[in-house]
């Protein structure tokens, strides 16, 4: 069963078609025969294949998206016309990091509303403590998009035919981090696909499939990640400032250190919807410290690792944890450097193909080439990065 939350302030203008035509149930493909009979076959094919770093990128692309398509789901969509205070409670109430936008008037999803759209506007519109964003209140959401036009990204999409493999790509290669799977002919989002949901989805297997030798080599040897001119903040810094760290340096989560460099806590892009929720930014003047002693029962917790661990252990952490990514310190427990879902999943998948060749996605490692000025028509081919992962051995104690 699809639960659709749909939120707006005009519901009449939702839809053409009766509530039902909507997101229908049936849409959402169930191949449990095949869901059977997969193991397997696919364990038996991948053991044939003789070179090992194509073991994951073969199971990528063996799989849809409709594979990940829960049973019973809920999606949570917003009408452009939607008062933005109101769309941000809703995020906060679902427990949902974003959500697609609905365009009434057009009759068709037009983008994703993010946290990252909340930052850039409270960045844009704050001076001090002093004057009070009551403006910000009474934004609708189309509004908000119209002030964001010059980075507000269009709609990138997926069908729930096409294979995994193709959906990491266009995650990576966009640098997005939620992915609608749309139904090509009726034009319904059916699923949100993500990196975590991803990477999740390998481990359920994970026992099935040969490993590569590669998974035991540790990370100072692969070198997976950003291990180099970290953003870092301190528990003083101010919530402004964080935002500025958020939005100029294209980072999702700041690891918060003492004087020494020691890892103390973290802030993350997602801790900002607490402001939304408790309405506490007129005031981002304050420390982080006191920010994060508003955070709720989503807070992940602050997982790190080491470079003597191996890119299996630092996976298998990262996928019980449910986090997006884990911080790299030393043996005196100072950062440095950050290992994320997506910098996993581009040296999996899309290292062997040679469709990425970075490390990671910060902008530091290079840029990605610019997107199509009319991306609608060209959304199932993403562009490629621009540098290069060295191949490496490394030994592996038996």
């Amino acid at each position: 069963m699809l639960r659709l939350h749909y939120y707006s302030d005009n519901p009449a203008l939702a839809v053409e078609d009766d509530e039902e035509s909507v997101y229908s149930i049936e849409l959402i493909k169930e191949f449990e025969a095949v869901g059977r009979a997969w193991k397997a076959f696919l364990a038996d094919w991948l053991l044939k294949e003789e070179d090992e770093s194509q073991i994951f990128v073969k199971f990528f692309k063996f799989h849809k998206c409709y594979d990940l398509i829960p049973t019973s789901a809920k999606l949570v969509v917003f009408d452009t016309q939607l008062l933005v205070k109101k769309a941000f409670f809703a995020l906060v109430y679902n427990g949902v990091r974003a959500a697609p936008l609905w365009d009434s008037q057009r009759q068709r999803f037009v983008g994703m509303l993010t946290i990252t759209d909340f930052i850039k506007i409270l960045q844009m519109y704050y001076t001090s403590p002093d004057v009070t964003m009551d403006e910000l209140e009474e934004h609708r959401l189309e509004t908000w998009r119209q002030v964001l036009k010059g980075s507000v990204m269009p709609l990138v999409s997926i069908s729930p035919d096409s294979s995994l493999f193709d959906a990491i790509k266009m995650l990576i290669t966009n640098r997005i981090h939620r992915l609608p799977v749309i139904d090509p002919d009726t034009g319904n989002v059916l699923y949100i696909l993500t990196h975590k949901r991803i990477l999740r989805f390998l481990f359920l297997y994970i026992n099935e499939l040969p490993k590569p030798s590669y998974l035991q080599c540790k990370l100072r040897d692969l070198r997976i990640g950003t291990l180099n001119d970290i953003e870092t903040a301190t528990e003083d810094t101010s919530i402004i400032e964080a935002l500025r760290k958020f939005v100029n340096r294209r980072v999702s989560a700041l690891p918060l250190i003492d004087t020494e460099g020691r890892l103390k806590d973290i802030y993350a892009k997602f801790d900002v919807i607490n402001l939304a929720a408790e309405k506490t930014y007129n005031n981002l003047d304050v420390s982080l410290k006191k920010a994060n002693e508003h955070r709720n029962e989503w807070f992940e917790g602050v997982q790190k690792c080491n470079l003597d661990e191996t890119l299996y252990e630092v996976m298998e952490r990262i996928v019980r944890a449910e986090v997006h990514r884990l911080v790299v310190v030393d043996e005196e427990d100072k950062v440095t450097g950050i290992i994320s879902l997506s910098d996993l999943l581009m040296y999996l998948v899309l290292r062997p193909t040679g469709d990425c060749e970075g490390a990671s996605l910060r902008n530091e490692h290079g840029p990605i080439e610019e997107k199509d000025e009319h991306p609608e028509e060209n959304l199932s081919k993403p562009s490629k990065s621009s540098i290069s992962i060295p191949e490496v051995e490394c030994q592996v104690s038996m």
